[in-house]
């Protein structure tokens, strides 16, 4: 299923995150071991002009990926678009899984998270260690 929203996602034009909600998008990161590339379809969320990457757990081998080599980019189109994955704490952290949970309408994406989909940013930060939160920069960007 993975493979087929990979192919799909990639040959099309790439959808802007709405503010507030999310675009899925393919993020391809460095296998941590061997330095392959691996591709893999994300929701990438907007949230006052940055983006993110949200995982309700971190045993993900994306997530396991970004944190050995935070080197990433967006495919689609035919474009390559470089991006550095910094992972992202406290209070932006939380704010920015409230506005996931709040814009997604996937049932099974929903209850993957240890929180309701109405939790507040306070009570999702009780819950932050076990999740991932990575905010986007281009490479260009200090």
């Amino acid at each position: 299923m993975n493979a087929e929203m990979t192919a799909k996602l990639i040959d099309a034009p790439a959808e802007p995150a709405p503010e507030g909600g999310y675009a899925l998008r393919v993020v391809e990161t460095r296998g941590r071991r061997t330095g392959t590339p691996r591709r893999v379809p994300l929701a990438v969320i907007a949230r006052h002009t940055r983006h993110y990457l949200v995982s309700p757990v971190r045993d993900r081998d994306w997530v396991a990926n970004l944190l050995a080599t935070p080197e990433c980019a967006l495919l689609s189109a035919g474009r390559r678009d470089p991006r550095r994955a910094e992972p992202t704490v406290g209070e932006e952290a939380a704010a920015v899984v409230a506005a996931y949970l709040a814009a997604m309408r996937v049932p099974w994406a929903i209850r993957a998270f240890p929180v309701p989909q109405d939790a507040t940013p306070a009570q999702i930060l009780a819950h932050l260690p076990g999740m991932a939160v990575f905010r986007l920069s281009t490479v260009d960007e200090t």
